[in-house]
């Protein structure tokens, strides 16, 4: 029987079934392997980024650096009719509300140069900055 098994390896087409069942059962077994391994652990999170400070950006073209003077202002509510004729009604630092026309003062050297849908614009010293509308919890009215 071990030399009728061994005659079969001297024509070329049994050694060549051999080698591919060889082949086959190595692929199989590594296959079974990789998907019996552990999971590799999940990647740590990179830390976050750190904030850019753009102090030194805003001297870049002349201009001075804004000190959060515009976070004093908050808008309280819309009042636009048509582009040329808006106000926004607005708190300068805690201060009572005031309505401010288009192109008005709102503060001193700050000034109210655009009213849009939800927000305003501001200048101070040829900056500008938006100020969002805040989102009402429980709206009594609404106008579009």
């Amino acid at each position: 029987m071990l030399r009728s098994f061994l005659r079969s390896f001297q024509h070329p087409a049994g050694f060549a079934s051999l080698a591919a069942m060889a082949l086959f059962i190595a692929v199989l077994a590594w296959w079974a392997w990789i998907f019996h391994a552990p999971a590799p652990p999940a990647p740590s999170r990179p830390a976050p980024p750190a904030e850019i400070d753009a102090t030194a950006g805003a001297t870049l073209f002349g201009a001075q650096p804004d000190r959060g003077q515009h976070d004093a202002v908050q808008l309280l509510g819309i009042l636009a009719f048509d582009p040329r004729h808006a106000a926004a009604v607005v708190s300068v630092g805690g201060e009572p509300a005031q309505v401010v026309r288009l192109n008005g003062s709102v503060a001193d050297s700050t000034t109210l140069s655009e009213v849009r849908p939800h927000s305003i614009m501001i200048e101070r010293n040829g900056i500008q900055h938006e100020i969002m509308l805040p989102a009402a919890l429980n709206p009594s009215a609404f106008v579009h």
